[in-house]
This record gives structure tokens, sequence and C-alpha cells, in this order.
């Protein structure tokens, strides 16, 4: 018998919690009527509520989330989901299900006197111990040209939905020999999902423009993605692509959206469809909370406990140590909650 959507995520859910445990991630305990927060419901903040509320039952554990599409039912083969952030591996009714309180709001502030935080609707919660998987957020770069037009005309597509649809609209538009630019910051924060998006794009291209071109403006000072690029795609795809690293003028100096160009220290360049990954910082509530340093990540130990508030978890990507990866996302809920929390 076929299982239902919320009955088969709920297995999944329940199947993160089981790997978990089996891996002695279940160690921490909350005092009973304790209340846990986790801040975030992306792969991280949704495996950590899980996990501790399998192993406290008795506590309140409850996960804030701002934005109702990470924890909606997975959508296969929407247009765009090449373009799209993982989601988390159980949905908004697995969550409840699991006995953890959801609630879709943002966080915009925290009272660490009172230990209550502040949320966009005017609401407030109080907390006995708090865990922050705010992922990330743009950081501002002084490119003359780079607006508020520019970044909806070039959509990032990393980490909005909305964005990936865009993206995925523009590129089904694009002309037969027409060019595609990728734009990858000097701080690559994600490499692996930048080597992603450069293989997905040039993969695209050559199945339905094979005439188009591409090019990816990496502003690294090494080839190290230029190099794992060229292992990753067939000699006939990568032919197609030029990749320009720092070095060969990769990095943008300024840009015209309206016009479609894009000025390097190799020269101007003239785009139909522009990919601009910007350089990204910890989400903005962490910043908030007083939990980044000067390179606008979060330090933390081994366990993800902040470097600058002993009392809080850091989860995913905003570590300032994080591998940045869907599989390292999930690893710090496990060591998180292994030892983390002790009540």
């Amino acid at each position: 018998m076929m299982q239902s959507p919320s009955r088969r995520h709920f297995t999944l859910g329940l199947a993160a919690v089981s790997a978990l445990a089996g891996a002695g991630g279940l160690a921490a305990t909350l005092r009973p009527g304790l209340r846990a927060i986790v801040i975030g419901g992306g792969p991280a903040g949704a495996a950590a509520a899980l996990s501790l509320r399998a192993a406290n039952p008795a506590a309140s554990v409850l996960l804030v989330e701002r934005d109702p599409g990470r924890l909606s039912r997975a959508q296969e083969g929407i247009e765009g989901a090449a373009f799209t952030r993982p989601r988390a591996r159980a949905d908004l009714d697995a969550l409840r299900q699991a006995g953890v309180g959801v609630v879709l709001d943002d966080v915009v502030g925290i009272d660490w006197a009172s230990a209550r935080l502040s949320l966009f609707s005017g609401r407030t919660l109080a907390f006995d111990r708090l865990l922050l998987a705010p992922g990330t957020s743009p950081r501002d770069e002084a490119i003359p040209g780079l607006d508020a037009v520019a970044r909806h005309a070039w959509p990032a597509a990393w980490g909005s939905a909305r964005e990936a649809r865009r993206l995925a609209g523009q590129l089904a538009a694009l002309p037969e020999r027409g060019h595609v630019v990728l734009r990858l910051p000097a701080e690559i924060s994600h490499p692996h999902a930048a080597l992603t998006r450069a293989v997905d794009l040039a993969r695209h291209l050559a199945a339905a423009r094979p005439a188009a071109r591409l090019t990816v403006l990496d502003g690294s000072a090494t080839d190290d993605l230029a190099s794992a690029f060229v292992r990753a795609v067939p000699n006939g795809v990568a032919a197609g692509v030029q990749w320009r690293t720092a070095a060969d003028g990769g990095i943008v100096r300024a840009v015209d959206a309206r016009r479609g160009l894009i000025e390097t220290d190799a020269g101007g360049l003239r785009a139909d469809v522009v990919n601009f990954v910007p350089a990204l910082t910890a989400g903005a509530i962490a910043s908030t909370a007083g939990l980044v340093d000067h390179s606008g990540w979060c330090p933390c130990d081994t366990a993800g406990r902040s470097s600058l508030r002993r009392d809080v978890l850091v989860l995913g990507d905003a570590r300032k140590s994080a591998l940045r990866t869907l599989a390292g996302a999930l690893r710090s809920a496990e060591v998180a909650t292994k030892g983390g929390l002790v009540g």
C-alpha cells in the first residue's frame, strides 16, 4: 500500500532520528519542562529539533522558521529545482507529528537577560536552551551598478525558490546562441555548491542550447574550482565553457544589468542571462544575536557551541568552520545534540 506524503516524510524524519541515535547522537538530555528552541528550519535545524524531541519527550522543543516553503512537502520536478537549496528531511506535518512545536515567524531580536525571543509578529517566546541554524545572507559588495534592480534581473538563486524559478525561466528563454554568465565571489563560502552550480548550468546548456556559451567569472585566487569542473564534466561539455579566475579577469568591477554588461579586469562582457552569486555571511539573526566575528561567520568549538556566547549552539552553514554541505549541516546537528545541551 502506498504511503501518504505526510506519512512518508514522517518516516524519513524518524529514520534521521534513528541514525543519530545509532551514532550516539542523543546523549544530551533536557530536564522535564525545559524549553528548547531551534531557530531555522533547514536540514540542520529540523534534524536537531527531531533529535532533541525524540530523546526528551518530557521537554518542550520548538522550531521557529520564517519561510513556510522550507517545511512544505517536497515538490519533485518543479521548475528551477536544480537551483534551490536543500529542504529539511521532515516537513511541517512530520515535525508536528513527532511532537516538535512549529512557529512560522521571523526572529528579529534576542533578549539574553530575560531569555526571550522577539518575533516579527510582535509575539515573544521564552527559552531555556537555544540552538541557531540561521543559514546565510548576502554580504554587501561595493560593486558599482549592483543595486536592487540588478539583483532582481540577475538572480542568485542561492537559497530562494522564487529566484530559482526566475533563473530557470530566463534559461528557458535563452537565444540559441545566447551567452550565460555565472559569477562566483572571491570568498566562495560553499565550494561544493558553486561547483555543482557550474556543472548544472553547463550540462543544461549542452543539452538544451548547444550553441550557447557559458562564462564563469570566478573571483577566487586559485584554479581549484576550475580544475574540479574539468574533472566533473565530459570534454564536450567543458569545451563550451570559459572559466576565468581572478588572474584571468574573473573579478567583477562594475555592472549594468539593464544593458546586460559586466566589467572585469579583462574587459567587458555582454550576457543574456546572469546567475550572480553574491558573497555570503552568516544569516542576519546570527549578527543580531552577537554571534559573529569580523569574518561575518560564527566562531564555534567542535560541538557547535558559540565562542562568543557559550550557552548557545550554532548549527549548519553559519558556523565559521562549517563544511557548508548538506552532509556537514546534518553532522552539525548530530554533534550538537550528542552532548551540547545537557540540561
